[in-house]
């Protein structure tokens, strides 16, 4: 059998060019400057300084209860639907049953735990990691 010339279609009719490699350079890892090592100190001394863990411990100390919180709000309604779709169809005043009541309470409290997160960060922690921020950026200088 004879062998057929392999044609690309999608090359078009121009004679293919030949392939350019650049010649490879040998790869050192490079010392990194001094002010580097030292932002890079700097940095570490601060996330281990009492007041970066004191923000830390704010914020957790919010996040994880509400996030906790909301997901417990979300999937006792989700399961409320699967499980008592009874209870969740039963009418409350006009078209409006449990169900809708329920989806609705989900948006009203969407907008009540972000306006509650950002009073939070607003009154616990932003000043002090301003003032954190502020002596780091002296440090550095």
């Amino acid at each position: 059998m004879a062998q057929q010339e392999r044609v690309d279609w999608w090359a078009g009719a121009a004679a293919p060019q030949p392939r350019v490699v650049a010649p490879r350079r040998s790869v050192e890892a490079e010392p990194e400057p001094p002010e580097d090592r030292v932002g890079g100190a700097v940095y570490r001394s601060v996330q281990d300084s009492e007041a970066f863990q004191e923000i830390r411990r704010g914020y957790r100390a919010f996040v994880f209860p509400a996030c906790a919180g909301f997901l417990a709000w979300y999937l006792l309604f989700v399961s409320a639907e699967a499980f008592m779709p009874d209870l969740l169809g039963r009418r409350i005043a006009g078209p409006l049953n449990v169900a809708w009541t329920l989806g609705l309470g989900q948006f009203a409290s969407t907008f009540l735990l972000t306006w509650l997160y950002a009073r939070n960060a607003r009154t616990k922690r932003d000043r002090a990691a301003l003032e954190l921020r502020w002596d780091t950026q002296d440090q550095l200088r």
